[in-house]
């Protein structure tokens, strides 16, 4: 039976309880302050990507609705394993089947990843407070400074990165797994073990790149440890395996069997597609001091050292008015905001160097190694001209060349980044609270401040897309699949005539498909089946590359859907 807690606790608790909930209300609205602007209109993502990702976690509904194989979606008929040519958000789709219980599609996408960033919140909060031990008002202050993180704040237009979520849960179980151990706890140590296995397995199969992140970070601070502590012989680490060997095959033979799926799924595709190619992955490395500190021209106390920049490329080459985006904008927004970067430096360099927290505290070896690690990754990142050390992991490391942009790391590292800065800085700032209060509260405001931006993430309107897409009627009886010329009779230009002349078409059919359970040839993603060829849909020759794929796949039943035509729907004869 559990005990409640002492009538004089209570009120303590009470309190406690409000600041927690005040601190996450605070820290969710300034995340999604567009969205509740626009009365939950704006979703996040934008034309493009975030119809595709709402096609992928609807694929899962179906899946749990039992009308669709897990591994097969309703696009790039007839293909099969479709769902591995893009990030699986099987996660997500989870979550997302739940909310659809009460909301619409895009409503519902939406609740999602407000899912997502509440168990962020309450997992960072956790971390800090309680596995770490640093107290409420730390675990507090890195909650809501990890939430509202300007870079994954704007890179919100890709919703498979608020996965990063899980990073905290897992490092708890991490942690949980290691406290079990040496109190030699063993069924607790393997069960945390297990637990954190089946997260890690899940978790590549919903956003690669930020569970991808997680396992090679982790490997870095292995390597990290064994370097401080002095245990890089073979002899020491075999003494270590032997002397934990239960605890770690229960996680790895837990992580072996949960990882088939994720295996089977998308090594085929990478032996089919090759990859992510290096020229393509060179142009998203990090550029020193430019990309670390990229929060955008929109940023509200730092957005000033980036307009002159934008300002510089444009009249260096004035006749490609979208290059300034290219090389400053979009997945270069990446980093982390001025204040921020350089207390989280310092506060490595004093933990790294000194070896001290604080002055005079000196910092443990854990702590250490994990500072020197999360430096070590970020350094991995950096590019001059063509040179990278990146490039050593791309053609050394698994799973590497399933990775493009790499800036994204830096979204992974922002939560171990405060971390360090908390263990370093904590102590003092509570000092600082006491004696000039006036002063620390500015500074807690201005670190908050450099996170928030005047560009938003949620672009993409429900009552637009609604409007636009909800009033199609599904495809007559006898269609078997279909494909798309046209769903709607305008539509403004997509980005640039070629990502437009791929994306509209493409992903509104992907969406349609899954909503109407029934499959189109269509479809878009990072990659693409080997005969795919369904760009231009207003080109003379688009249907008859139609009709080739047709005969080419032997596809009865086809039909074409061109909302401008009356009646919109039409059967494509052999």
């Amino acid at each position: 039976m559990f005990q409640s807690p002492p009538v004089a606790d209570r009120p303590r608790m009470v309190v406690r309880s409000a600041a927690v909930l005040l601190v996450y209300v605070v820290a969710i609205a300034l995340f999604c302050r567009s969205a509740l602007v626009s009365g939950f209109d704006l979703g996040f993502g934008e034309r493009g990507d975030a119809i595709i990702e709402i096609a992928i976690i609807e694929h899962w509904r179906n899946v749990l609705a039992g009308v669709a194989a897990w591994d097969t979606s309703f696009y790039f008929h007839p293909y099969q394993a479709t769902l591995g040519y893009n990030d699986g958000y099987l996660l997500y789709g989870l979550v997302y089947s739940g909310w659809r219980l009460i909301a619409d599609p895009f409503h519902a996408d939406t609740l999602n990843i407000l899912t997502f960033k509440t168990i962020g919140f309450a997992a960072a909060y956790a971390l800090v407070a309680r596995s770490l031990g640093w107290g409420q008002r730390t675990g507090l202050a890195v909650a809501l400074l990890w939430t509202v993180a300007s870079n994954i704040t704007l890179q919100a237009v890709h919703a498979q990165l608020q996965s990063v979520a899980l990073q905290p849960v897992a490092m708890m179980l991490a942690i949980a797994t290691l406290r079990a151990e040496q109190a030699g706890r063993l069924t607790r140590a393997r069960f945390a073990a297990m637990g954190l296995a089946l997260l890690l397995a899940a978790w590549l199969l919903t956003s690669y790149y930020m569970a991808w992140f997680t396992l090679f970070s982790a490997c870095l601070y292995l390597a990290c440890w064994a370097v401080v502590t002095r245990t890089w012989r073979p002899a020491d680490w075999i003494a270590l395996l032997r002397r934990h060997a239960g605890t770690i095959l229960a996680g790895v033979a837990t992580f072996a069997v949960a990882i088939l799926p994720f295996l089977r799924l998308y090594l085929p595709k990478v032996r089919e597609t090759g990859g992510e190619a290096v020229d393509d992955m060179l142009g998203y490395l990090v550029t020193p001091v430019i990309d670390m500190i990229n929060v955008g021209p929109g940023n509200i106390v730092w957005g000033w050292l980036f307009l002159p920049l934008f300002a510089l490329v444009h009249r260096l080459l004035p006749d490609d008015p979208a290059l300034p985006g290219r090389v400053l904008g979009g997945e270069h927004e990446a980093g982390f905001p001025l204040l921020f970067c350089a207390l989280a430096l310092l506060a490595a360099w004093r933990i790294v160097a000194t070896r001290r927290i604080d002055g005079c505290r000196p910092a443990p070896a854990t702590l250490r190694a994990f500072a020197l690690a999360m430096l070590v990754a970020w350094l991995l990142t950096i590019q001059l001209w063509k040179a990278s050390p990146w490039l050593l992991v791309f053609h050394l490391v698994p799973g590497a060349k399933g990775l493009r942009t790499i800036s994204r790391y830096q979204l992974w590292l922002t939560l171990p980044l405060l971390l360090i800065a908390a263990a370093v800085w904590r102590q003092r700032a509570r000092r600082l609270f006491r004696r000039r209060p006036w002063l620390a509260t500015g500074l807690a405001a201005l670190l908050v401040a450099e996170n928030l931006s005047a560009e938003t993430p949620a672009q993409l309107s429900r009552a637009e897309q609604r409007a636009a897409l909800m009033h199609i009627s599904p495809p007559p009886p006898g269609c078997a699949s279909f494909y798309v010329v046209a769903t709607r009779p305008t539509e403004p230009l997509y980005i640039s005539r070629e990502l437009h002349a791929r994306y509209p078409h493409n992903v509104d059919a992907m969406l349609l498909a899954e909503l109407w359970r029934v499959p189109t040839i269509n479809g878009f993603s990072t990659f693409n089946p080997p005969d795919w060829d369904f760009a231009e849909p207003r080109a003379a020759d688009y249907d008859a590359r139609v009709r080739r794929y047709a005969q080419r796949h032997r596809l009865r039943g086809l039909c074409r859907l061109d909302v401008r035509a009356r009646p919109p729907w039409s059967r494509v004869t052999p």
